[in-house]
């Protein structure tokens, strides 16, 4: 496709010559004489590249480009004058062109000046392409071919063509709903913008409003420096607001408010700043269930719940436990530089036939810790025999298959002597690291260590 050049000069005869000349050098060229006849030809014909004039009959060029520009961002300038000083080329290329031609000017000059444009304005497209392409290539995979997978997929793909809609993933621990916020922001518009993770149970209840609002420098927090929150840092972008149901109803408040009118309030400050920032929720608490407790706001949840997101748990995906299982396996064993070991028939059926409580996180950690342990060429259902919820005696807890439903049965109960045993090993495998312990176990570290005081575990 040829590059399309107009000209804006009151001059007929060096008006003529530039387009006759530019046309033998096979650009697509159109020409005005005057500011009001340029805007109708700019408008039919939308060039890549346009020849203004400084002084015409209908006003002065140098003052039109500001609005030229606005109006065809993608069109660059060169100004033509017979009035040529520094102060007003100077002035030319602040005001956006991309070059200053002084009358009279040898045509060469001219091929030259637009020659350098179109490579430069090549290589710009290159560059974009690059990056556009490395972008794509580092999307957040989300593996499966399932038929909830393909769902998600399909879903995520709509609502990344939104750029503001609120969205509320739900699903159990472990499934992945980070995944899915990333994904939505990096097929969207923001994806050049940041994205910010925050983990609401992870913070303390005391210092969540500075992290997510900031401070202000001021007598009344007595705090000798400001503090941008983290909603500031995702102007532009994703704030992703995991375990919402975390946060307290005061916050909540604050929470609704920046959702309705897009402004907050640093600690301290009387000033409204103004964010740009497209919110995803996330929690697997169900979230009616506090609204009736009168422990989390039904407006602020009808407010994230415009585009509800809902995870299916690992166990309900059939063959695409196999499909993450291999994908895992691959990433580890690349990693550590080992050769990546097949699975048996009996290992994959072992695989599907577990119940994955923690899901894919579980799963991904499973997968980590084979690859460490074993040098094996093939993997046997026998190298997955640690795969039980509940391991050795554990009071409250039995077999599933022994388990009488009798009035004495509390399905919490059992819940919670399952979900200490695994804190208990955790602990004795990371010799009492909280940090690392709350790792293997896929929680934050304040969430993991409120579940040691409830058990009382020393």
């Amino acid at each position: 496709m040829a590059v399309k050049v107009s000209i804006i000069d009151d001059e007929t005869t060096l008006r003529l010559t530039l387009q006759m000349f530019l046309e033998d050098e096979g650009y697509d060229v159109r020409a005005a004489s005057s500011l009001e006849e340029g805007w109708r030809m700019l408008d039919e014909f939308s060039p890549h590249v346009l020849l203004l004039d400084i002084r015409l009959p209908d006003g002065n060029g140098l003052d039109s480009l500001h609005e030229f520009r606005e109006h065809y961002p993608e069109m660059a300038v060169m100004m033509l004058t017979a009035y040529g000083d520094a102060k007003t080329a100077v002035r030319s290329i602040k005001e956006g062109a991309f070059d200053y031609l002084t009358k009279p000017f040898e045509l060469e000059e001219l091929k030259i000046t637009l020659q350098k444009w179109i490579k430069q304005h090549h290589l710009e497209k290159e560059v974009e392409r690059y990056r556009e392409e490395e972008r794509r290539t580092k999307l957040v995979q989300m593996i499966g071919e399932s038929k909830q997978m393909h769902e998600l997929k399909g879903k995520i793909s709509l609502i990344s063509e939104s750029n503001d809609t609120t969205v509320l993933v739900r699903g159990e621990t472990g499934t992945g709903k980070e995944l899915v916020a990333r994904s939505i922001h990096q097929q969207s518009k923001r994806h050049e913008g940041p994205f910010v993770a925050v983990n609401c149970a992870s913070i303390p209840a005391d210092s969540i409003e500075i992290e997510l609002f900031g401070r202000e420098k001021n007598s009344v927090t007595e705090q000798a420096n400001p503090k941008v929150g983290l909603m500031e840092w995702a102007d532009g972008g994703t704030l992703f607001l995991d375990e919402i149901g975390d946060l307290s109803l005061d916050i909540q408040v604050k929470l609704l408010r920046f959702l309705e009118d897009k402004k907050i309030k640093r600690l301290g400050s009387v000033h409204d700043i103004e964010i740009d920032v497209r919110v995803i929720a996330a929690t697997n608490r169900s979230l009616e269930e506090m609204i009736q407790e009168k422990t989390f706001r039904s407006d602020l949840y009808y407010r994230l719940n415009v585009v509800p997101v809902k995870l299916t748990p690992l166990r309900e995906r059939g063959d695409d436990i196999i499909m993450l299982t291999e994908h895992f396996l691959h990433e580890f064993c690349q990693q550590m530089r080992k050769e990546k070991p097949s699975l048996r028939a009996d290992a994959k059926k072992r695989l599907v036939s577990y119940d994955w409580p923690g899901n894919v996180r579980e799963l991904k950690n499973t997968i980590e810790r084979i690859a460490i342990l074993h040098q094996e060429k093939e993997l046997a259902a026998y190298h997955f025999d640690f795969l039980n919820p509940v391991e050795g005696n554990v009071e409250g807890a039995k077999p599933i298959d022994d388990v009488v439903f009798d009035e004495q049965f509390s399905l919490e109960d059992h819940i919670e002597a399952i979900e200490k045993k695994y804190i208990e090993k955790a602990i004795q495998e990371s010799k009492w690291n909280i940090t690392q312990a709350s790792k293997l176990l896929g929680m934050s570290r304040y969430a993991l260590q409120r579940r040691i005081d409830k058990y009382e575990i020393t």
